[in-house]
């Protein structure tokens, strides 16, 4: 064998670099082995030292190279003169190990091993960027720039005193598909953060009763709310929150999808009675998530065309210090679970945000303007550290003690 195949793919972290460095950005490599001449059962240890992984290197000597849109016509783009890059030297003492694929039991899509390269603001790449414009970068074909490499271990791929192994000298890593993926982006010179938000939930005074003549989604009568969410805008300004339907912000990517479903359309837990789709319950003993472990809400395909801007019924208004608080009656939650102890918290849900109140003096059509419209902004993140205890015993809720701290919600967490 002459070449060890292997399959890499490459995306960008966020759709924007952030040239104030708030935002950390990186490029997304993801290398699987899956070539059918690939049947030796070690893992490959590579070092990755000028290869297409070190970027600033691979760029200023052609393993990748990085293209500008037109402005005017976003199908063409024009490579960047990279003249300046030309004295950079390889980051050295950084190696990537890729499992064989024998015996594998994942599917080749689920079994990349992903390595961030993230490029600093101070990185010399940063010198050939523009604010404003949108850039490209791509791998040129199937060099991958591996020079070293072995099998099983660090110690087999030589140094200064042992050269490398057979391998390293006789086969060459290439990639088997050098069209797959590239990096895009656009320089901002910074991004607009939302105000830190304080969330806290608690059962209420009055709790739902359980009993054998009821079901699964009606457990004691509808006065008993259950569950208390109160969310508190931290901030000095006011800001308006989305909180249902089609979110719109920036979120980390990984190969081939976000990473997380902050972006789903389910409701959030604020402003509405329907957000249950938030919580989640974890049986106490066991730690298993026995409700509220479902996937991302789903969406019907919808033609480009459709007006896709939030309406103004789906927002909500967070004023500085004013808790916004919502009530949920959790029976429909907690129905049909056998006797023991249980915890309720919240997921994590990111929501799309703008500073101040929009009125409807100030929509069109009932919908957000287009000139609010922009995704590129961080979520505001709706977020707790807060457990609630509860125990169901004999058709009875009872609460229990747990460690509960107040939940702040870090709002520059994207990473």
């Amino acid at each position: 064998m002459s070449e060890l195949r292997i399959h890499t793919r490459l995306n960008s972290r966020y759709q924007v670099f952030d040239a104030s460095g708030e935002l950390p950005f990186s490029l997304v490599f993801g290398l699987c082995r899956r070539s059918p001449a690939d049947t030796d059962p070690r893992p490959v240890l590579l070092d990755i030292a000028g290869s297409i992984l070190d970027v600033p290197y691979a760029l200023a000597h052609g393993l990748l190279t990085i293209h500008e849109y037109d402005p005017k016509n976003t199908e063409q783009s024009i490579c960047v003169d990279l003249i300046r890059l030309k004295e950079i030297t390889a980051v050295e003492g950084k190696y990537l190990s890729l499992p064989s694929p024998i015996n594998r039991t994942k599917r080749w899509r689920d079994a990349f091993t992903v390595y961030h390269s993230p490029i600093d603001i101070n990185s010399p790449l940063t010198s050939v960027l523009e604010e404003g414009k949108r850039y490209r970068i791509k791998m040129t074909g199937t060099d991958l720039g591996i020079r070293r490499w072995a099998y099983n271990s660090r110690q087999e791929l030589g140094d200064d005193h042992h050269p490398p192994t057979h391998e390293s000298k006789a086969v060459r890593i290439v990639n088997s598909k050098p069209s797959a993926g590239n990096a895009t982006f656009t320089v901002v010179k910074s991004l607009p953060w939302p105000p830190r938000v304080e969330t806290t939930i608690s059962l209420c005074k009055s709790l739902p009763c359980l009993n054998s003549t009821t079901t699964d989604t009606d457990l004691g009568p509808s006065r008993d709310t259950g569950l208390e969410i109160s969310v508190t805008n931290t901030g000095p300004e006011s800001i308006a929150v989305q909180t249902q339907g089609r979110q719109s912000f920036l979120v980390p990517w990984g190969l081939f999808q976000p990473e997380n479903d902050d972006d789903d359309i389910r409701v959030r837990i604020i402003g509405s009675k329907s957000g249950r789709g938030s919580l989640q319950v974890i049986n106490c003993v066991t730690g298993d998530v026995v409700r509220g472990n479902d996937g991302r809400g789903k969406c019907s395909l919808t033609d480009s065309n459709i007006d896709s801007r939030p309406k103004l019924e789906s927002l909500v208004v967070l004023r500085p210090g004013d808790p916004l608080v919502t009530r949920l009656d959790i029976r429909a939650l907690l129905g049909g679970l056998a006797d023991g102890q249980y915890m309720i918290r919240l997921r994590s849900r990111g929501c799309r945000w703008w500073d101040g109140e929009i009125g409807e003096e100030d929509c069109e059509d009932g919908r957000v303007p287009k000139r609010l419209g922009s995704g590129l902004v961080p979520p505001l993140m709706l977020e707790s550290h807060d457990e609630v205890g509860v125990c169901v015993r004999e058709g009875q809720l009872h609460q229990i003690d747990s460690d509960i701290g107040l939940g702040t919600s870090q709002n520059r967490s994207l990473g």
